[in-house]
């Protein structure tokens, strides 16, 4: 558990008087669904909940020789970079970590992130919000907020399908429409196979990158279409090359990194800013 205190993206109309009573100055807690993952419990952590990308998708047919890696909760770390309230955040903790941290601290809102396989634990997560913080705003998000009948089933005050940058910077009284600012994000965390990493030495760092959220193709089974506009739409943060090139350079130097691990439904599909990119790169010799 880790704490940290195209066509072009419709803009949203922005309205200067904030949903919370507080705006940017309430105090924000975000946090993904509680662990342990892959073990028996009543939350179905492991029947129901296989987390990892690798072990338990990718290359699970590997048994013991599959690659195990885990990655940070992508989604939380935008909005917490791009919100001007003090924000706090909770990344896979404990059932007791999050416990503690809601019965010794203050928040006014709090947003939990999960897939629809984590209902059990947001539930549970909601329940106890509502007995340590009773005044708190509870916000979900991700793809659980799509369940149906989710709202009822857990008391939340706001669902969130869709972005969520833009979203609580309107909710927070914040300018929806000004750049995103992306945080630093490790492509990968605690890789690993057969119980070594080998001290990871042979491994390059990598940072992850997000241009922009959602797919326009909008295949009728696709959950990530669904949840950001569906056919014809998706959520682009930077529309041009030059921009993802200074948000590399910037990331470059922060982070000590040359690779980039660029998470994006169909980046290539925007010729124009890919070629623009692929441009710039070359000419600075990256």
């Amino acid at each position: 558990m880790t704490i940290s205190s195209f066509p072009r993206s419709p803009v949203v109309k922005y309205q200067r008087r904030a949903t919370h009573l507080l705006g940017s100055r309430a105090k924000v807690l975000l946090s993904s669904v509680f662990g342990p993952f892959g073990q028996d419990d009543e939350y179905g952590s492991r029947k129901i909940n296989p987390m990892e990308l690798w072990h338990n998708q990718v290359t699970r047919v590997q048994g013991p020789f599959s690659l195990r890696a885990f990655n940070r909760s992508w989604g939380l770390m935008m909005i917490q970079a791009n919100i001007e309230a003090p924000c706090v955040l909770l990344d896979f903790p404990t059932l007791d970590r999050f416990t503690a941290e809601i019965r010794e601290h203050q928040y006014d809102v709090v947003g939990i992130s999960g897939v629809p396989p984590n209902v059990l634990k947001v539930e549970e997560m909601c329940r106890l919000l509502r007995q340590y913080q009773p005044k708190a705003t509870i916000v979900v998000g991700g793809h659980v907020a799509n369940v149906p009948g989710l709202q009822e089933r857990i008391g939340a005050d706001w669902l969130v399908r869709g972005e969520g940058v833009s979203w609580f910077r309107s909710f927070l009284g914040e300018d929806p429409n000004q750049p995103v600012r992306h945080p630093q994000i490790d492509t990968c965390v605690g890789m690993r196979t057969m119980g070594s990493s080998g001290g990871n030495r042979f491994l390059e760092q990598t940072a992850t990158l997000i241009p922009s959220v959602g797919c326009p193709i909008g295949c009728n089974f696709c959950s990530t279409s669904a949840m950001f506009g569906g056919k014809g739409n998706h959520v682009s943060f930077y529309e041009t090359g030059d921009d993802l090139f200074d948000v590399m350079c910037r990331l470059e130097g922060e982070m000590k990194v040359q690779s980039f691990f660029v998470m994006d439904e169909n980046f290539l599909l925007y010729r124009r800013r890919s070629l623009r990119l692929l441009e710039l790169i070359e000419a600075h010799d990256k």
